[in-house]
């Protein structure tokens, strides 16, 4: 047998730095995607609201102000500030929900097109044509709500490709000793985005140049062009097509590759559909990934809405507070990939039931923590975020479950899976809101405990799901070879070196 081949330091290395450019550009993704978020609360004239007294604010003072010490207050003499739209809820709802229809129809595309010509290319082309496109969005907003609207579908188009094809790149890259870490720290990026985008947002929407909102826009656009010169100086395909990558890295990474996937070709590969879709184990990541990101969902738009009709918070009003929950999962989907590695390496777990491990912690204590902060009342605004905080902060391991396991089962083919799982849930993300909305017609809080309770079953049940059907290593015909048969033949009877 061969001496096991020396595994050179994470970091520094040429993987690690490509994992870093990845976490950037995972947070310029979510930038540019709440982009509007932030800008519209400028730029649209809001009709003032008949619910003032809210039912856990004595006297008609809504506790959330309390906490800012009356900061959102406007004084007697403040100015009345202008909008420059005066767009109906309807046309603002459209316009909010026309990135996601662009969103849609990319993410199978983006993984099939970085399979065959590289992910490197694919992500910078995305990635610079969403840029230039939130550039350019100031001027479609003032020309029509609808030349905005299809600004934000081509964003979405064009963002749809970008994490199958990251996904894609890893497949290549990710030595499977190191495979959660490195991709849990590229996509913690998104959570990145979120907490930077927030204040900044705010800031320029008061003080940017152009009417405050534009600013936004160009601001978030030239960060999104810069990303893609970093972007073309530091990442590559392969590691073999990588310019400054040492001798060592790039022996460790293929040969790591090759133990699990099989000899590489040069051919690109074309995709076992048949396979894929009868996979158990591929279907075992899209059932955790939809019920991810359904209760992603559910805390991203369904809690503020509770927050607000149940105990009268704002969570855009509690200043610092808001963002402790995006910490809290930003810090944890880290945690979760190095201690995944870590674990898997020690051979305290296999791969599989690490993979289950995470999923069950996430997904099961994200429904318990959902289901807990529906029971809250008013004055209990600290236990609500102690709530949330903790439910979110679990909900990062799913970055070492079904996030990572694309790459042990499906690995070539890792960026089409991905792609179809994201458009699965992409569409989960817009159903929650409707059977939301379908359950909330009081506002009462027995409604919202309903909808939570929902959420947590489709949460464990995407688990339970998962667990059952998972695997830990490569399927058969997502391995390098020309000849599927082949692979099975060799997987039987492994040739000695």
């Amino acid at each position: 047998m061969a001496p096991e081949l020396a595994r050179p330091p994470l970091f520094p290395s040429t993987r690690f730095a490509l994992a870093i450019a990845c976490f950037l550009g995972s947070a310029v993704v979510y930038m540019l995607r709440t982009s509007l978020s932030m800008a519209i609360v400028c730029m649209v004239n809001k009709p003032p609201k008949n619910d003032t007294l809210n039912k856990c604010a004595p006297d008609g003072v809504s506790p959330a102000t309390d906490l800012l010490g009356g900061f959102n207050n406007a004084t007697p003499t403040a100015e009345p500030r202008t909008f420059e739209f005066d767009w109906t809820t309807e046309t603002e709802g459209a316009v909010m929900s026309s990135f996601f229809y662009g969103y849609l129809f990319s993410q199978v595309l983006g993984g099939i097109v970085a399979a065959k010509f590289g992910g490197k290319r694919v992500i910078l082309g995305s990635m610079l044509l969403a840029a230039i496109f939130t550039l350019m969005s100031p001027v479609a907003a003032r020309t029509h709500a609808i030349a905005l609207m299809g600004m934000r579908a081509a964003i979405g188009f064009t963002q749809g490709a970008v994490f199958p094809a990251m996904h894609s790149m890893w497949s290549q890259w990710a030595p499977p000793q190191e495979s959660s870490v490195l991709t849990s720290i590229s996509y913690a990026g998104t959570q990145f985005g979120n907490i930077v985008v927030l204040p900044l947002g705010g800031f320029l929407c008061m003080y940017g140049p152009d009417g405050g909102w534009p600013s936004i826009f160009y601001l978030l656009g030239l960060v999104g062009v810069l990303w893609c010169a970093i972007w073309m100086w530091m990442a590559a395909d392969r590691p073999m097509s990588h310019p400054r990558i040492s001798a060592e890295e790039k022996s460790y990474i293929i040969t790591s590759q090759e133990a699990t996937m099989g000899k590489a070709t040069t051919k690109a590969p074309s995709t076992p559909w048949r396979a894929l879709l009868t996979s158990r184990a591929v279907w075992a990541c899209w059932f955790g990934h939809f019920a991810g990101d359904w209760g992603a969902y559910t805390m991203l738009v369904c809690m503020p809405t509770f927050l607000r009709d149940v105990l009268g918070l704002e969570l855009e009003t509690l200043g610092l507070m808001s963002a402790v929950p995006y910490v809290a999962y930003f810090i944890m989907i880290n945690v979760g990939g190095f201690a995944s590695d870590y674990l898997r390496e020690k051979k305290v777990m296999s791969t599989l039931n690490m993979r289950r491990t995470a999923i069950l912690i996430a997904l099961v204590g994200q429904a318990v923590f959902l289901v807990l902060s529906t029971f809250c009342g008013c004055g209990q605004d600290g236990l609500v975020i102690f709530f949330l905080t903790v439910g979110m902060a679990l909900s990062g391991l799913q970055f070492s479950s079904y996030v990572v396991n694309y790459i042990d089962i499906a690995s070539t083919h890792s960026g089409t899976v991905m792609g179809i799982g994201n458009t699965m849930s992409c569409l989960g993300g817009i159903v929650s809101p409707m059977i939301t909305a379908a359950i909330v017609k009081d506002k009462t809080q027995e409604e919202w405990q309903l909808v939570m309770l929902f959420t947590a079953a489709i949460l464990i049940a995407g688990s339970v799901l998962f667990c059952v059907l998972a695997k830990g290593e490569v399927e058969p015909w997502a391995k390098n070879s020309e000849d599927a048969g082949e692979v099975e033949m060799e997987a039987l009877n492994p040739r000695k070196e």
